[in-house]
């Protein structure tokens, strides 16, 4: 599909490798500020001009709308290097961005520390940072003493806080606060709106260039393997409370697309719905070539799993039942967790990871 998003990502995909590999000379520091630690280096800055307002609407996603939401404009005095990252989403883009970590939250199946799959950057550029604990109730006490210069969160997280992140103060004056509209299947749209705010919009570009082209390189293979058809693939999630199927508007449906997998959409509304609740009438609807199966980790959830695989429709699904990491296939929802649900996608079907 030609979108903005992919034309952008085409636009830089031919200086890709000069973006990762520029030096530092020629950065003027005065406007870009300095490395924040080690992560954080001048040779992965564009170069922009500080101060700068990220407005409303500042990134958009493929159809156009805005999800760089920021609830008031939100201006930047100088180069944030410390950022306070509120989503997973937002903790996954600092690290990619090679951008130092000091506050993060947590989910429940996340556990107190940063997940495994963030690999040497959680310590590299996250070792100091701080849990200042769930998602749905941070403590801002713990956010103002981690003393960030950047607040990255969504809308939809922490909508109902963001006039307390707003008035955290920062020498003479306040944190810059940017929201945006939602997670999930606007990752890449998130990556690029922090991006734009520490500078690195080239790096991003270039990460997210070298993740479609491996997504292509993967869905390609399995393509090939099949016969030249494109398997069917669903992701099947037991909750606490409810079973979710999950749909193409969604961090795993994004990726599914992305390596040309086919995933049925069941959804009144297939332009919004991220999932739909399965009720145990409707388990068929789950049904693909592939079924990934995934749990919160609620003992809850673990029970309306052992529920499902009691229903008389579970052995009438024709696919090949797949379990996975909810931590990754979920809740990642950034660039770093995309690339491990690509490490799985090329396990579950025997192909090269294409690495």
């Amino acid at each position: 599909m030609n979108t903005p998003l992919s034309r952008r990502l085409a636009a830089v995909a031919a200086v890709a490798a000069a973006v990762l590999s520029l030096s530092a000379c020629g950065q003027d520091r005065a406007t870009t500020g300095v490395a924040g630690s080690d992560c954080d280096t001048a040779s992965n800055l564009d170069g922009g001009a500080y101060p700068r307002t990220i407005e409303k609407g500042a990134v958009t996603d493929a159809a156009g709308a805005n999800v760089g939401t920021v609830v008031d404009p939100a201006t930047i005095a100088t180069r944030p290097v410390r950022v306070a990252a509120l989503d997973q989403t937002f903790v996954d883009a600092a690290l990619v961005l090679d951008t130092e970590l000091v506050a993060y939250t947590t989910y429940q199946s996340m556990g107190e520390k940063l997940p495994a799959f963030l690999g040497a950057a959680a310590q590299t550029c996250g070792g100091r940072a701080v849990n200042i604990g769930h998602v749905q109730t941070p403590d801002i006490e713990k956010l103002a003493g981690a003393r960030p210069d950047l607040i990255v969160s969504a809308k939809v997280r922490h909508e109902k806080q963001y006039e307390q992140f707003r008035g955290i103060k920062l020498g003479s004056g306040t944190v810059p606060v940017v929201f945006s509209q939602t997670t999930g299947a606007t990752w890449k749209e998130n990556l690029l709106l922090l991006a734009k705010a520490v500078d690195k919009e080239k790096l991003a570009e270039a990460k997210l260039t070298a993740y479609q082209e491996r997504a292509a390189a993967i869905g390609a293979a399995i393509k090939d393997k099949n016969g030249g058809t494109a398997p069917t693939v669903s992701l099947l999630r037991f909750m606490g409370k409810e079973d979710r199927l999950m749909q193409r508007v969604s961090f795993i449906g994004d990726i599914f697309a992305d390596t040309g997998l086919n995933q049925p959409d069941k959804s009144a509304d297939p332009k919004n719905d991220f999932a739909i609740t399965l009720s145990p009438e409707r388990l068929l609807d789950a049904d693909a070539d592939y079924v990934f199966l995934t749990s919160s980790g609620e003992d809850a959830a673990t029970q309306r799993k052992a529920a499902a695989e009691a229903n008389p429709l579970w052995n009438q699904l024709r696919g090949k039942i797949t379990p996975v990491d909810d931590l990754v296939w979920l809740t990642s929802v950034g660039l770093t967790g995309a690339h491990a649900v690509l490490d799985d996608i090329a396990a579950t079907f025997g192909v090269d990871p294409a690495k």
